[in-house]
């Protein structure tokens, strides 16, 4: 039986609201780490790539 306007309770209706809450707990993670630690995400971007020693570029 579905629910209108609701979430229904068949099993796609209940994987969908699961994984609802697992990406909102994500992203809740990602917030509160970048506003602890609002440096973190330069200080990545500005570490070398691994590739980076394979690339020999010549000007």
């Amino acid at each position: 039986m579905a629910v209108i306007g609701g979430v229904g309770e068949g099993p796609v209706s209940q994987f969908v609201v699961i994984n609802k809450q697992i990406a909102e707990t994500a992203i809740k993670e990602k917030i509160i780490d970048v506003m602890e630690d609002p440096a973190k995400n330069i200080r990545k971007i500005q570490q070398p790539s691994p590739f980076s020693q394979f690339i020999d570029i010549k000007v």
